[in-house]
């Protein structure tokens, strides 16, 4: 049986990472690139994103993704099947999807990654609960603390005058290259997924790994059918209101904060801030005929409409109209990602009333069960 709450948020956070990810999918390597100097609507949306995007939706789906880890160790151990060998087969197509997704469409792809990650994550699925707690509370601390030396070197050692400025030659160059060629696309767009996976252990890999131990956690203590209680919601809000706080008094205090250092204080607060998203939706799914119902098509054919982001924007902002990011604000590419999400809310939930699984699911699903069965016919009899 289905956990709608789960659906729900799984639909708001594959929603919500299109905002996070807009500029990359204009240009991967320089993202957003701002003016010289910084118009005033930037800077208001560069707070609006701390406060309420910024890591807050890639932190819930890798909650989500623990959780579902949790989920599939429970369905097939009652099918009397090997755990193991089928959450490998299942992570292994997810990196291989992720990977074509890097590296052909882009190369800010999350799905390879985390297919990674869940191989640390499943050796702890069989753990009793209480260990899983340590676990996720010893990953995220260290997280944290790494997260926040890299941001504290980042600032020690920033020199503002090496930053690209929009409509310098370096910006013009770097377009020039990267809007010329998509083989040109694809090759920056390989050495950026495979950098992330080389740095990972030393910079997101322990916060990631700890989100998802965390979901194992939550979903073994119904967290998706109750929320928190009183007590736990009260220390919750308190952590996401001082930390996020935390992550946007030093770009609004202190003079030449680096652009590069504001994900890495947000993937903090970004913890705290999703499990309020989280408890919010869980309690809203509560009422049969609330509003949030409608995310949970989204949720269920998360995977298509992530991939669908990545090519719709790829068409539109780097081949319909690649002038637009000459002079496109941040509040432009909010406006973007604002008029696309009632479109594949919409979409979702057409397609949910005539089908089962998303096609990329489906595909996904038969892919990984096919290969499972038959690398348990090898070692053992087969299990229908």
């Amino acid at each position: 049986m289905r956990i709608t709450s789960i659906d729900a948020l799984r639909g708001i956070a594959v929603l919500g990472i299109l905002f996070m990810n807009m500029t990359f999918h204009s240009h991967i390597y320089l993202g957003y690139v701002p003016f010289d100097p910084m118009m005033f609507s930037d800077q208001i949306m560069g707070l609006i994103n701390s406060i309420f995007a910024d890591g807050r939706f890639r932190s819930l789906f890798c909650l989500l993704f623990g959780a579902g880890l949790a989920i599939q160790y429970e369905y097939f151990k009652k099918q009397n099947l090997d755990v193991t060998v089928f959450l490998k087969s299942r992570l292994n197509w997810l990196i291989l999807f992720g990977f074509l997704h890097a590296v052909f469409i882009f190369g800010g792809d999350i799905l390879m990654f985390y297919g990674l990650v869940g191989y640390l994550a499943i050796k702890g699925l069989a753990l009793p609960i209480d260990l899983i707690w340590k676990k996720a509370r010893f990953h995220l601390v260290v997280g944290c603390i790494v997260m926040f030396g890299f941001a504290a070197t980042f600032y020690s050692f920033y020199d503002p005058s090496t930053e690209v400025i929009r409509g310098s030659t370096e910006y013009n160059e770097a377009m020039e290259l990267w809007y010329g060629n998509y083989l040109t696309q694809a090759a920056i767009q390989a050495g950026f997924a495979l950098m992330l996976i080389v740095i990972a252990p030393f910079s997101i890999l322990w916060q990631t790994l700890g989100l998802m131990y965390l979901g194992v956690y939550l979903y073994r203590t119904e967290f998706f059918s109750n929320g928190f209680n009183s007590s736990t919601l009260k220390k919750t809000i308190a952590a996401a209101v001082v930390s996020t706080l935390l992550c946007v008094a030093p770009q609004m205090f202190l003079k030449d904060f680096p652009i590069d250092a504001i994900p890495l204080l947000s993937s903090i607060s970004a913890i705290f801030v999703a499990l309020l998203y989280a408890h919010i939706v869980v309690r809203l799914c509560r009422e049969p005929k609330a509003l949030i119902s409608m995310f949970i098509a989204p949720g269920k054919i998360a995977f298509s409409l992530y991939i669908m982001q990545s090519i719709v924007m790829a068409i539109l902002l780097r081949w319909v109209m690649p002038e637009f990011n000459d002079t496109a604000t941040l509040f432009d590419y909010f406006l973007i990602a604002l008029i696309y999400t009632p479109i594949q809310v919409i979409a979702a939930n057409m397609y949910m009333s005539k089908f089962e699984h998303g096609p990329l699911e489906a595909m996904w699903r038969k892919s990984y069960l096919k290969s499972a069965h038959k690398k348990q016919a090898r070692i053992a009899p087969a299990v229908e």
